[in-house]
This record gives structure tokens, C-alpha cells and sequence, in this order.
């Protein structure tokens, strides 16, 4: 991944990115061989027996990153989901999945949210919502970062396009083991908190268990946290007084 610059301790690479950065489609889902396909398919046919509700649906994977342009393919769920089982199958693979997360701003602050227990990946960590892989939503090949967030939006927080204004894409980190990349954007609610958390009890997924409101004068004790999630630490970052 050229331009990464090393962040938190080394861990979770991070490089800013141009407002006009832009996601491009530059091949096809290649082939696999017999070897691999069967590691694939015992590894999602283990996770479907416990948790049967899991879709293999398709999902945005990087294969080269710059600071204005972001080029890959669409693949299955299914073989992302292996390579987070199995880490060791990634110089197969070489699967990046690109991921979106919003800092969102409200009238009394920013928004957090804590990560269900029982979630899959990253349980009890606090991120800033809305945060999702990157699919294909229609017939539509083309990557929208802001078609994507707000559809992560409606999901997890129960906001619609009406309540949100979408910022320019600001950077990109790198989960360690899993090779997922997160692609931080700003987002903006005339929401008060309150209003915000009633729409999210009400009509928002079960993505997170609380809710948590930030004002800019308590960020820093929040930068402070282990909990708290590196691409969100530097988004919260970026706006700390």
C-alpha cells in the first residue's frame, strides 16, 4: 500500500487523503484455485452454523492506494470473512477490504458508539458511527463514498440522506491482521444528541449497544482510551481543539 505513513505505535498505518480522492473499478474478481476455494467454503460454512444470518454479499477490496486514487475489484464476503479467520491466507488472497466511518458532528458534539458485545469483529470497542464495508448497492459497479455512508447512516443510527450533510473522504487507515481499510469522511446533523439517540433506539440496527456524546471539550480524554478505535482516534483527532 504505497504513501502509508506508520501510526499508533506502528500498528495501524494511516495516510491522509485528498478531498478529491476518488474510487475507481480497475478489475475483475479473479479466479481461485480448487485448494483455496475448499479452505473458503469450510471456513464461511463453519461461521453460517453458528451464526446462520451472515450474507455473502459483494464487497469492495483495494488493490492500490494513493492519496487521490484508490483502485480495485468487487469480490465475495465470503472470502474477506476467511482471510479475517485465517490471516495466513492473505498472500493468496491479498484481500484489502475498503470500509467506510463517519465522524459525526451534532449541535452538542460528536458521536461514538459502542460496538455490540456480540458483534463479530472489534466487540466492546467504541468507534464513530456510522461505519460499514463498502458494497454493491444495485446493478451500479461504481463506488460512492457518500451513497455508502448514508446508507451505513440509515442502517445503524436510523438517520436518512435529509439529515445529514456528507464531507470529503480525509483519510485511510489500516486494521492490522485483517487488512481491512477504513476510509474516514466527516458528516454533519442539525440533530441535537437527544433527537439523534431517540432515532437510533427506534429504528437503528443492533451494530451498537450505547451511544456516547463528545464535546469537543472532553476529545481529549477520549484520545486517551484503549477502547477507543484507531481510525476514530484519528478522526477525533483532527478536530480537537
Amino acid at each position: 500500500m504505497p504513501d502509508m505513513i506508520p501510526s499508533f505505535s506502528g500498528q495501524w498505518p494511516l495516510l491522509r487523503l485528498s478531498p478529491a480522492c476518488t474510487i475507481r473499478v480497475s478489475s475483475s474478481t479473479p479466479s481461485l484455485s480448487h485448494a483455496l476455494e475448499t479452505e473458503i467454503s469450510n471456513l464461511w460454512a463453519q461461521a453460517r452454523q453458528k451464526t446462520p444470518a451472515l450474507f455473502n454479499g459483494c464487497v469492495f477490496t483495494a488493490d492500490r492506494v494513493t492519496t487521490t486514487t484508490i483502485s480495485g475489484h468487487w469480490t465475495e464476503y465470503r472470502r474477506v470473512f476467511a482471510q479475517m479467520k485465517n490471516p495466513s491466507l492473505f498472500p493468496h488472497l491479498r484481500l484489502q477490504s475498503l470500509a467506510v466511518i463517519g465522524l459525526l458532528e451534532t449541535p452538542d458534539g460528536y458521536v461514538l458508539g459502542r460496538r455490540h458485545p456480540s458483534s463479530l469483529y472489534q466487540g466492546n470497542f467504541w468507534q464513530s458511527p456510522p461505519a460499514g464495508s463498502i458494497e454493491k448497492r444495485g446493478e451500479c459497479a461504481d463506488v460512492s463514498l457518500p451513497e455508502q455512508i448514508l446508507a451505513e447512516a440509515e442502517e445503524e443510527l436510523g438517520l436518512t440522506a435529509h439529515d445529514l450533510t456528507v464531507g470529503a473522504p480525509q483519510l485511510i487507515c489500516r486494521h492490522p491482521g485483517t487488512r481491512i481499510l477504513d476510509i474516514g469522511l466527516s458528516l454533519h446533523t442539525s440533530l441535537p444528541f437527544k433527537e439523534l439517540e431517540e432515532r437510533w433506539q427506534s429504528c437503528a440496527n443492533q451494530e451498537y449497544d450505547q451511544l456516547a456524546l463528545v464535546p469537543k471539550k472532553e476529545i481529549a480524554s477520549w484520545l486517551q482510551r484503549p477502547d477507543l478505535l484507531p481510525t476514530s482516534r484519528a478522526l477525533l483527532e483532527a478536530v480537537s481543539p
